[in-house]
């Protein structure tokens, strides 16, 4: 342009072509509004006008045919330096490329690898000839960029060409650490506890705002979501509320319905303004609901060929207190997002699939001790499943609304801070089975090539 030689990697290597655009349009512009009668002054413009448009022309030709011979960026130099380290990084695309065209000229997210992908990787930054190829990357988008559905949904099912990337930045605040190489015990990065004051508020009163505010926007509520806000209902006498959820709260036979009783019954408890008959018959449904769950405790030990629930007990007493405070505590609870229309959830069963096989804390000796561990510790594992629903949100959506399971598991597998996960959920929306996939033992971690 104007004579000049160009190379790729010029920090301003755009700057006048961006400039002489806006003389271009500019000069269309006072074409279009100058008046026939003016002969010199259109001579001029037009003048102008196919200057500028052979200016512009011969750069883009020029740039074109440098990227043909080469590029800046290589997918095997993109996972050295970014990739194993799931950096943020801010991207400047070519302008002319067809990145650029599609997802415009900047975006930043991390840079997303299916397993084998990354074990291929890894295994080439530590040959001794590291090669560079001009292939497909893939991106996990920022929400901070103007992107739509289909342009995020593009970038992680098929990505970019690495050589259309002009420029990376990249803030290196965090050390280099590879999350998938790294043994032992894992915390979730990123992590900020906020206190809560529950002082005066009841888990009831809490629960049955959070229903409420749900079933007015127009989501959808699990069955024990329902069981819950229907015994509150009976617990503060809401007369209306009562006769508009009727067929929810009665059985056909007209009486209050136990799952709905029990919640009635906990949210006297919780204001201390429970009968002593009261408290009796909610002793003896919890106790009901306790048993019922040792069931499915010992239905699941069974499937590991653990058929002697004494031997069990005596031999790991530490794991079956832990089952039995969670079978008198635990609550199905919804994983997925607040505004998902088919809510994904896990009940006892899925806590005990889950839990007493992968959680290292929870694994009895035997068969489950063969299985796969989660790296974090167990408070922390229903986060990180949280947020493995999170990212998988839309394609869980598709699946459940087609009365369909959804599963990923191997190579696809979802990944998250070292780890991918397999994982099964039912058309129902239950969470059957959520776990780790072993991951390579990488040789090393690199800085740079």
């Amino acid at each position: 342009m104007f004579g000049l030689r160009h190379n790729l990697d010029d920090p301003s290597l755009y700057m006048l072509h961006d400039s002489l655009e806006g003389l271009l349009n500019n000069a269309k512009k006072q074409l279009s509004e100058t008046p026939k009668s003016e002969n010199e002054q259109i001579k001029k413009l037009e003048g102008q006008i196919e200057y500028y448009s052979k200016e512009i022309a011969n750069f883009e030709k020029e740039i074109n045919d440098l990227r043909k011979q080469s590029f800046q960026f290589s997918v095997e130099e993109l996972y050295s330096m970014h990739g194993q380290y799931d950096k943020f990084i801010g991207i400047e695309f070519h302008k002319l490329s067809e990145a650029a065209q599609k997802f415009g000229r900047n975006i930043g997210g991390t840079l997303i690898y299916e397993k084998t992908e990354r074990e291929n990787l890894d295994k080439i930054i530590h040959s001794k000839e590291i090669p560079r190829t001009n292939g497909s990357v893939k991106l996990r988008a920022s929400s901070n960029y103007k992107l739509n559905r289909d342009q995020h949904r593009e970038l992680i099912q098929n990505g970019f060409s690495s050589g259309d990337i002009y420029e990376l930045s990249v803030l290196n605040i965090h050390p280099e650490v590879n999350a998938y190489a790294q043994k032992g015990r894992k915390e979730i990065p990123n992590t900020i506890y906020v206190p809560f004051d529950d002082t005066g508020i009841t888990p009831a009163q809490l629960g049955h705002y959070l229903h409420k505010q749900k079933f007015t926007d127009g989501y959808t509520l699990i069955q024990r979501e329902w069981d819950e806000f229907c015994g509150y209902f009976l617990y503060t006498q809401e007369t209306a509320s009562i006769g508009l959820f009727k067929d929810k709260i009665y059985t056909p036979g007209g009486l209050v319905r136990k799952e709905v009783r029990f919640y009635e019954l906990a949210a006297k408890t919780y204001a201390q303004k429970i009968s002593k008959e009261e408290d009796e018959e909610f002793s003896v449904l919890l106790r009901n609901r306790t048993i019922q769950r040792l069931d499915i405790f010992k239905e699941e030990l069974k499937r590991s060929g653990i058929t002697d629930i004494a031997i069990f007990v005596r031999e790991h007493p530490e794991i079956y207190v832990e089952v039995l405070k969670s079978a008198i505590t635990f609550e199905d609870e919804v994983l997925s997002v607040y505004n998902t229309k088919h809510p994904v959830y896990m009940d006892f069963k899925s806590y005990l699939h889950v839990y007493l096989r992968h959680c290292d804390e929870l694994q009895p000796e035997g068969a489950f001790k063969l299985k796969s561990k989660f790296q974090y510790n167990q408070k922390d594992i229903q986060r990180v499943l949280k947020i493995a629903i999170e990212n998988l949100e839309d394609k869980i959506e598709d699946r459940l609304s087609k009365k369909l399971d959804f599963r990923t598991y191997g190579d696809k597998g979802l990944y998250y801070n070292g780890n991918y996960y397999a994982l099964r959920i039912e058309s129902t929306g239950r969470l059957d089975s959520f776990s780790p996939v072993e991951s390579f033992k990488a040789e090393k971690a690199v800085k740079s090539v």
